[in-house]
């Protein structure tokens, strides 16, 4: 019955899911450009992805999970926040936006999946706990980030911008990071929180880049 439950959480969510590539980056030494995860926000074409993965780009390359590739321009974008906001150039059959829940009363122990493009192989499902909540990334005087869901789920390099989904397939938060020593998940992930998001996106979506 979980398995089943599973599934059809993963086929819900997934096509609101989209892997993003910056395809005018020069390769680096592996042969590999920048890539991460968004998803469909709303019908009008709107992305939420994370701010480190498209800065310095104007226009990206989304992939949805139809194989579909189509472009999008980046709208606005919050270093404080490390969160983006991209609109696709054609809104001929998109899939339906992705839903949202609160990140209110989130629990430690409560399931939650994600789906990323973790070292742009692809889409990729994956599940754990919410490890910790108000948790701090990085030094705040020096552009970390405040009140994040700590998630043992694996995210990996690629899967920055992809949505932490909980058990009712409802998206409570943005990954915008791991703690590895590695360069791969060492199960401390991190998210920013959905209520958040929705916080600082009017602002986004009307052209800030502060």
């Amino acid at each position: 019955m979980e398995e089943r439950s599973t599934i059809a959480l993963f086929e819900r969510s997934n096509p609101s899911v989209v892997c993003i590539h910056a395809d005018d980056q020069p390769e680096d030494e592996f042969g590999t450009v920048a890539s991460g995860t968004g998803f469909l926000w709303d019908k009008q074409g709107h992305i939420i992805t994370t701010q480190h993965l498209i800065a310095g780009y104007k226009t990206l390359t989304v992939s949805l999970a139809d194989e579909r590739t189509l472009d999008a321009d980046v709208i606005g974008f919050s270093k404080e926040y490390d969160i983006a906001v991209l609109r696709l150039r054609s809104l001929e059959n998109l899939p339906p936006p992705a839903v949202t829940g609160s990140s209110t009363n989130l629990k430690v122990g409560q399931k939650v999946f994600s789906i990323g493009n973790a070292f742009d192989l692809g889409r990729s499902f994956t599940t754990g706990i919410i490890s910790a909540v108000g948790r701090n990334f990085g030094d705040p005087q020096t552009g970390g980030i405040s009140n994040l869901i700590q998630t043992d789920a694996a995210i990996n390099p690629g899967s920055s911008g992809a949505p932490l989904i909980d058990s009712s397939g409802r998206v409570i938060g943005v990954n915008v990071a791991i703690y590895s020593l590695s360069g791969g998940s060492e199960g401390i992930g991190f998210a920013v929180p959905m209520d958040t998001v929705r916080s600082v996106l009017p602002r986004l979506l009307a052209g800030d880049t502060g």
